[in-house]
């Protein structure tokens, strides 16, 4: 593995980074945000569904694209959909042990609210390894890829980019991380290939667990 000696500060993305979402948290949330639009803007679920996917691929979020065209309380969306049961998610002793050995400061970055995020990194039981969690709040809402958030987290927690690593599972939002100079860590679970203008991505790995396995090996 390249050398990583230059790194001080580990920037982590919460949702199928730092645990496995994909199977159970994806589509429950997914779910209620669906629910949840449908109840806001008095429409079907058909409707609402398709609405929740304009939204997200419009702005960024579902959230951003209801705070923008229909004046939505950030906080009632919030709480409704983070509502799930943490119990779906199961500990993995792999980056428990992975993040007990990288030096350095560690940081979560996540468009996910912080209510949800600090509870589910108390539930994988490594709360302890991070100075601090940047949330969807903290960017004003604004969701990565703006770099405006980017900027506003680096100053934020005083990262320097330079000797930072970010981990995503999201390849968009490492392009960036990237501009700004910090080393990328593509997260592409069974996606194989990134776009052919890939030069933002400087490592890969299937999942963090192998990206651990093969550091410390």
């Amino acid at each position: 593995m390249q050398d990583f000696s230059h790194i001080d500060t580990w920037v982590f993305d919460l949702d199928n980074t730092l645990y496995d979402a994909e199977r159970h948290i994806f589509d429950l949330v997914a779910t209620r945000m669906t629910d949840f639009v449908a109840d806001f803007l008095k429409t079907d679920k058909e409707e609402a569904a398709r609405l929740r996917k304009h939204y997200y691929k419009t702005y960024g979020t579902t959230l951003r694209g209801l705070m923008t065209e229909h004046n939505l309380d950030p906080s009632d969306f919030l709480t409704y959909v983070h509502d799930i049961d943490y119990a779906l998610v199961e500990p993995c002793a792999i980056t428990q042990g992975g993040l007990t050995r990288l030096p350095g400061r560690k940081v979560v970055f996540t468009n996910a609210p912080k209510h949800f995020a600090l509870r589910m990194i108390d539930h994988l039981g490594i709360a302890g390894h991070f100075d601090g969690v940047f949330a969807i709040e903290d960017a004003g809402y604004w969701p990565k890829p703006q770099m405006d958030t980017y900027h506003t987290f680096l100053y934020r927690h005083g990262v320097n980019p330079k000797s930072a690593c970010m981990f995503e599972d999201m390849e968009i939002n490492l392009k960036p991380a990237h501009d700004l100079g910090m080393t990328t860590v593509w997260l592409h679970g069974t996606e194989q290939n990134a776009p052919a203008d890939d030069l933002h991505i400087h490592h890969r790995a299937d999942r963090l667990t192998a990206w651990f396995e093969q550091k410390f090996k």
